[in-house]
């Protein structure tokens, strides 16, 4: 007989025990692949894969053309890859089942066949046929876990990207908490007590992200770097997570309660201005903050109470003139201390300290008067340098 013939008589054979055949291997495999049995369950698309798949297998046997034409029922088993990737399982004990299945269809396809008075060369020679057919299942199977998980990971960005915008964008509000919660759970994050908000800039979020705690959520709204880092008073944490910003551009806001997170947010965003070539801690720098809050009454804080009294004096005085101020006032009043820190003679910071009451008049001599030029110094210093937008 032509070995057309012949596989024709093999495909005769086996057709009429394609229901015992599906039986069988799905016995096998229950028993044999552990993980099978617990999502098998006696789920009628799951038979339905494996009759398809035996039933595929002798259509192409009998074709001739095992090796050639395009696998049947392509899409049964490239979905039941996507299934798998929503059932939260692997793909490993699917391909483990799938080869279990193939010796097992095998073994009883040789069976059915001796009885049947078929060669036995021929017979064997379906081992080779029906593992490359598995191969091509297998990789059909892959295929859809891998598109699977591809769709999966480009929405839990998605989710993530909409969860830290709902954070750093969305005030408190009697809804608030139950909107993070509902967008926690789409972005599969663990919401945690308390956390705090990481404003950055200039640097890439896959850059930021893999040094930050594999728990914080990193995402970019509006242009803007953002960070959202759970529980950083824990053990350690403040400590790593200012170590892995440590040549990072970046704001860290204080900690807070998740539905406050829009307030830690805008502290962060400030603290990123005073920000040089590390990470700024908001907490520890609230005065500064609240002067780049209003940056409007800060300038004309240093207009009326430093730039305007000094203008009198001479324009190469007038630097000196506003060191020893700050000196004089760091150290209360104390001359001898403020000399030593400007390494000049005490002699030099009187004769300056009289020029300044001269011209800032009473405002060296009351607690007011010295709270605002301490003030004004501070947001003067804060002013970003001639050509520089901060």
């Amino acid at each position: 007989m032509e070995s057309q013939e012949v596989r024709a008589a093999v495909v005769g054979v086996l057709r009429p025990t394609i229901d015992r055949l599906t039986d069988q291997v799905l016995e096998s495999v229950v028993e044999e692949v552990p993980p099978f049995a617990e999502w098998w369950g006696g789920r009628i698309d799951v038979r339905l894969g494996v009759h398809q798949g035996i039933l595929g297998f002798l259509d192409l046997l009998e074709n001739g053309r095992a090796d050639e034409v395009l696998l049947p029922r392509h899409d049964v088993f490239f979905d039941f890859g996507r299934s798998e990737v929503r059932a939260g399982r692997s793909v490993g004990s699917v391909l483990a089942a799938y080869r279990v299945g193939a010796q097992t269809a095998w073994r009883l396809m040789v069976e059915t066949g001796d009885g049947a008075g078929v060669e036995p060369r021929e017979l064997y020679a379906l081992a080779d046929a029906i593992f490359a057919y598995i191969d091509r299942l297998c990789a059909a199977t892959v295929e859809g876990y891998a598109y699977e998980q591809s769709l999966g990971a480009v929405e839990r960005v998605d989710a993530r990207r909409r969860l830290v915008e709902l954070a750093v964008r969305r005030g408190p509000s009697p809804s608030s908490e139950g909107e993070l919660t509902g967008a926690a759970a789409d972005a599969s994050w663990r919401l945690p007590a308390t956390l705090a908000v990481v404003a950055f800039r200039d640097e890439r979020s896959a850059r930021v992200a893999s040094r930050l705690p594999a728990d914080a959520l990193v995402a970019r709204v509006d242009g803007m770097g953002w960070a959202l880092v759970g529980d950083p008073d824990g053990p350690g944490r403040r400590g790593s997570i200012l170590q892995a910003l440590r040549d990072v551009r970046a704001g860290i806001g204080p900690v807070v309660a998740p539905t406050l997170a829009a307030a830690s947010a805008r502290m962060a965003e400030r603290a990123l201005e005073l920000a040089a070539d590390g990470p700024v801690l908001a907490e520890e720098h609230r005065v500064d903050l609240l002067l780049l809050g209003d940056a409007d009454v800060a300038r004309r804080l240093v207009a009326d109470v430093l730039d305007g009294p000094l203008s009198i004096a001479p324009a190469a005085s007038r630097e000196r003139l506003v060191e020893t101020l700050a000196a004089w006032l760091e150290h209360q009043g104390e001359i001898r201390p403020a000399a030593a820190q400007l390494h000049v003679h005490t002699q030099t910071v009187r004769y300056r300290v009289a020029q300044l009451r001269e011209l800032l008049g009473d405002r060296m001599s009351c607690a007011e008067g010295r709270l605002e030029l301490e003030l004004a110094l501070r947001a003067r210093a804060l002013r970003p340098a001639p050509g520089v937008q901060r």
